[in-house]
């Protein structure tokens, strides 16, 4: 009876037990049949066993009832007290997942959106989607596009689509790989993300929403007629850049200056890729008065090449190194790649490179391109090879680096400008007290009577309206990058597509949203402090406490 009864107290306890696991289950999955269910119900039962069993056998060896019994008082309070915790737990779930809130206590508020992303999105017009192409969610994105589903006001959607699984919709965004990510506005589609490995990040998105909904279609002028690269599907050509510049709703087309004498009044963006040939003057003296205005202009040149663009880099303050960039060949061997093909993974703080990181992006055939200081004009380098690498003066002889000749890296190998300039100029006219303007037909010089009134106007200035506009220019010391072939190899593409974005200026442009910065709190510790470390922890802390164990032990002994 002895064992009986020992017995029913520990089978008592799984029954709590069981009712709290049930419960959890159930509120976790969201979901209570069957499993969730099924335990509740054996805990109940176990309940109730447990309470006839205890009934029973206090009747039959007292005297006393056994609802009347200090035991059943105690167990009864118990389990009352179980279940009123478990009805707490439960309603403050239950409020948790109707009502959620939530408190970002980080340094640098890392899970909380920008003011300026909260404005776009409130004031979001159309429906915007968000296509994820993956086998599965992932974590390093997911709490971000909930942030953007939650302050959409039901306008922003997000939708993952495994392209195994649903091939169609794959096929009709053009998914070549997973992890690429589409925006959908109306017959509108965009690609945010083009591989697995690139960050989505809020100033990426944003911007792209901000791009999607803009109304002006932008157009892009490829400049032809000096032996730049074309826009056809060969090794050499730019079909690949051409395609997704138009699927990212671009208009390309290519001109020639010698014919029109000006760049078009439509042009966002003038491209030369590659140049040959020099320019003429006329057509360099075109380019000048559309920075002048305000335009956006990239230069990608080769080695031993001379676009007779001169005067155009000296205003602007841009060196161009005729030597060839070398990376070192060690680096080249470990990647299967020639000496001649320079890896970059280091990129300067600017916009267009700023959400690369250790990224790795391939010039072949690059120059070094770098810039002076010039006043009123803001520089900022784009890429830099890596401290090995140098720039090869000799191209017939060996490829090896020679003191006196040659320049050791870091080489930076392309530069962004901006300029403020000034559509109209103001005129003031400020004219002399006591004087007025001559009448038409009057001379100058002649004298004129003036009243008391007219006295009175001692000045007159007169002005038109000033139009302050930004102009940008980038300069890269390779073309081959963007090449069919090459456009697709680790970040050449985002590289050509960030520095044509950013040189078009869109006016919903939101480039001022800065990615936020984690706080470095880890310690940094010298190995003696990191080995004192570990035999602290895994020699003499043990060994004192046993050692206080035993006297403690000795002493009670």
């Amino acid at each position: 009876m002895k064992i009986i009864k020992g017995t029913w107290s520990y089978l008592f306890w799984l029954g709590p037990i069981l009712t709290i696991v049930g419960v959890s289950a159930g509120f976790g999955s969201g979901t209570w049949q069957p499993i969730p269910l099924a335990l509740i119900t054996f805990a109940i039962i176990i309940i109730g066993l447990w309470i006839v069993y205890q009934a029973y056998s206090i009747e039959q060896n007292s005297t006393t009832t056994w609802w009347s019994g200090r035991a059943t008082e105690a167990g009864t309070n118990a389990i009352f007290s179980t279940i009123s915790v478990l009805i707490i737990f439960a309603l403050i779930n239950f409020i948790a997942v109707r009502y959620q809130t939530k408190i970002d206590f980080t340094e640098n508020q890392k899970f909380t959106l920008s003011p300026q992303t909260i404005e776009v999105l409130e004031n979001l017009e159309q429906s915007v989607k968000l296509w994820i192409f993956d086998r599965g969610k992932n974590h390093q994105y997911t709490q971000l596009i909930e942030n953007y589903q939650k302050q959409g006001n039901g306008k922003f959607k997000f939708e993952l689509v495994d392209p195994q699984a649903k091939p169609g919709k794959a096929n009709q965004f053009g998914v070549k790989q997973l992890g690429e990510m589409h925006l959908e506005v109306g017959d509108k589609k965009e690609v945010i993300i083009s591989r697995q490995l690139e960050p989505l990040t809020e100033s990426k998105l944003t911007n792209s929403i901000e791009k999607i909904l803009g109304s002006r279609i932008l157009k892009i002028y490829f400049i032809q007629g000096h032996g730049e690269r074309e826009l056809k599907e060969d090794q050499k050509g730019f079909s690949e850049a051409v395609n997704t510049l138009e699927n990212k709703n671009y208009i390309v087309e290519s001109i020639n200056l010698a014919s029109i004498s000006q760049v078009p009044e439509d042009a966002d963006v003038v491209i030369i890729a590659g140049a040959q040939r020099e320019f003429l003057d006329a057509e360099v003296t075109a380019l000048q008065e559309y920075l002048d205005q305000g335009g956006g202009v990239l230069i990608m040149l080769d080695p031993s090449t001379d676009p007779g663009l001169n005067n155009l880099f000296e205003e602007w303050g841009i060196l161009v190194d005729d030597r060839l960039a070398i990376d070192d060949p060690k680096i080249g061997r470990l990647v299967g790649l020639d000496p001649w093909v320079v890896l970059v993974t280091r990129y300067g703080e600017h916009p267009i490179t700023q959400d690369f990181g250790n990224g790795i992006s391939l010039y072949p055939f690059a120059r070094p391109i770098e810039s002076e200081a010039i006043e009123g004009i803001e520089e900022s380098p784009l890429i830099w090879t890596n401290d090995q690498s140098w720039a090869e003066t000799d191209l017939r002889g060996q490829l090896k680096f020679n003191e006196g000749r040659d320049r050791i890296g870091p080489l930076s190998l392309g530069v962004a400008l901006t300029r403020a300039s000034i559509e109209e100029k103001s005129q003031e006219t400020e004219l002399e007290p006591g004087s007025i303007s001559p009448a038409p037909g009057e001379s100058i010089n002649e004298p004129v009577e003036t009243s008391t009134e007219e006295l009175e106007v001692e000045k007159e200035i007169t002005s038109t309206e000033v139009k302050s506009k930004e102009a940008r220019l980038i300069v890269l010391g390779n073309s081959q990058f963007a090449t069919n072939g090459w456009f697709q190899q680790q970040l050449n593409g985002d590289v050509f597509l960030n520095s044509v974005s950013w040189l078009s200026k869109p006016e919903q442009e939101t480039l001022s949203i800065s990615p936020k910065k984690t706080t470095n709190r880890r310690i940094a510790m010298s190995l003696v402090q990191a080995r004192f470390l570990s035999w602290m922890a895994v020699v003499i802390f043990p060994i004192l406490s046993l050692a206080i164990g035993g006297i403690i032990w000795w002493q009670r002994r």
